[in-house]
């Protein structure tokens, strides 16, 4: 689940009892009688409004040392862990309305908008109440067999924005536990292992006894059970789960109604995660929405959907520093400090590459040349410089000023590479983002700099004030 990173994903038990007794009169029903159908029709194009409110509670396991970054160290790979409390209470409110038409069964495309979305965590005595902006409430969920993602119409969304929204109980793929043909009273089914890790946000799902019971029908409401363990991964990392729900089906409008969801899971330490020995429960209620005020025809006309499977970049912003740039979600913020930003590239369950952004001072006057930039790598690398491998100058997509230069080395007996960067505009605003990474990665890297580096943009680009200047406007301030 990635709702754990800032979340932490899991869950808390539900007591459950599943009744299936069948008596002599229900043995000599007409197997018509018995028979439900619990598949949802294809979109109307009608919203539906979910409400839904989340607790999760239990420990933080930290690594001793995880959190060096040194740019040519990996995640260090001390035994000793150290455990912190936390707790999530997060609610959320937004209508969503189904865009496709139910003819590809391999792609699904929704549009929500947010009316809430909000949350307290406390991790040790840190809290903090990540919110999506206001440009950022209106979301398109897409889902095809292998993975499902959300982003904004409007912009890229930040990494908090996204692990805000991006919680277990996908409503988009929600249905699709469900069995396909009429089944009875007491019949037990096995969702696939596909839909268990959209439906729990992971990358995968190794193993699995989750299974599912239609436990009963009263009052045109089916109640289906659902139950077992699973093993998944997220991000490289193995998870081990325990999972019980309760889904109650409309039957008359084809619909899931309410889901009472409790998981609990203990993930391991990852490349760019704490791990976690976590329980959570979760509430969700489903109500057909057909005058949805949030979701109008002139908001889901003009939004601008995505039109592909590949999930859009993220965005990262830094208003002490006044920059901002996209980047693959693949890349994880491991540290945001004022000074110094560290994220890592993970492909695949590895750790590929890291990349530390810090802002730079420079002379507006008289630009950096590429020769002494290239002097100013090898003297930051010291005896771990071996040779360069090419340095060039150019200009970005925004006007800036880059100065590149890659260079080979050893640390800790391995083979590095190096990928040095400063950007700089005309009125002195400067940037350094250093990409390191094992030269065996080299490939599997491939350009993941060029995207990162041509979006790069300083928000606001006044000449840079001087140390007086700046003190000066303080005190006139004060």
């Amino acid at each position: 689940m990635n709702f754990c990173r800032n979340f932490v994903d899991s869950g808390r038990h539900f007591g459950m009892v599943i009744c299936c007794a069948w008596g002599i009169l229900s043995a000599q029903a007409s197997g018509a009688d018995q028979l439900q159908s619990l598949r949802s029709p294809k979109p109307d194009g009608i919203p539906v409004q979910i409400t839904a409110n989340l607790e999760v509670g239990g420990q933080l396991i930290l690594a001793a040392g995880a959190a060096s970054s040194d740019a040519a160290a990996n995640l260090a790979t001390d035994k000793k862990t150290d455990s912190v409390p936390m707790s999530v209470v997060a609610k959320f409110a937004y209508d969503e309305q189904r865009l496709d038409d139910g003819s590809n069964l391999a792609h699904r495309l929704a549009i929500r908008h947010y009316d809430d979305a909000e949350a307290v965590i406390k991790i040790a005595s840190k809290v903090t109440r990540p919110q999506l902006r206001d440009s950022r409430q209106t979301i398109a969920a897409v889902a095809n067999q292998q993975s499902a993602f959300l982003s904004s119409p409007n912009g890229p969304l930040t990494r908090d924005e996204l692990e805000l929204i991006d919680v277990p109980a996908n409503t988009l793929v929600l249905d699709e536990l469900l069995p396909q043909a009429d089944v009875e009273i007491g019949h037990r089914w096995k969702p696939t292992d596909d839909v268990l890790a959209r439906f729990l946000c992971l990358d995968v799902v190794g193993h699995t006894e989750v299974e599912c019971t239609l436990a009963s029908v009263k009052d045109g409401v089916a109640e289906i059970m659902m139950a077992g363990t699973l093993g998944g991964a997220i991000d490289g990392v193995a998870t081990d789960i325990e999972l019980k729900a309760k889904l109650l089906y409309d039957l008359e409008r084809q619909l899931p109604k309410v889901l009472l969801l409790a998981i609990k899971e203990q993930r391991g330490i990852g490349h760019v995660g704490a791990g976690l020995d976590v329980v959570a429960k979760m509430r969700l209620n489903i109500t057909p929405q057909p005058d949805s005020k949030l979701l109008t025809g002139d908001v889901v006309q003009a939004a601008k959907l995505p039109d592909s499977d590949v999930p859009p970049p993220l965005e990262y912003i830094s208003d002490s520093k006044n920059f901002r740039f996209l980047y693959d979600r693949r890349w994880h913020i491991t540290r945001d400090d004022p000074d110094l930003v560290v994220l890592r590239l993970i492909d695949r369950g590895d750790l590929v590459a890291q990349c530390n952004v810090a802002a730079a001072s420079i002379d507006a006057q008289k630009p950096l040349e590429l020769t002494d930039f290239q002097t100013d790598v090898q003297q930051a690398l010291g005896n771990l410089f071996a040779k360069f491998l090419r340095a060039k100058e150019s200009s970005s997509p925004a006007g800036l000023h880059i100065l590149q230069s890659v260079a080979e080395g050893t640390a800790q007996d391995l083979p590095i590479q190096w990928r040095y960067y400063l950007l700089n505009n005309q009125h002195g605003q400067a940037l350094n983002l250093i990409f390191t990474m094992e030269t065996p990665l080299v490939d599997q890297f491939h350009d993941q700099d060029a995207a990162m580096i041509d979006s790069v943009e300083f928000l606001d680009s006044k000449p840079a004030a001087s140390q007086a200047e700046r003190a000066e406007e303080n005190a006139a301030q004060r």
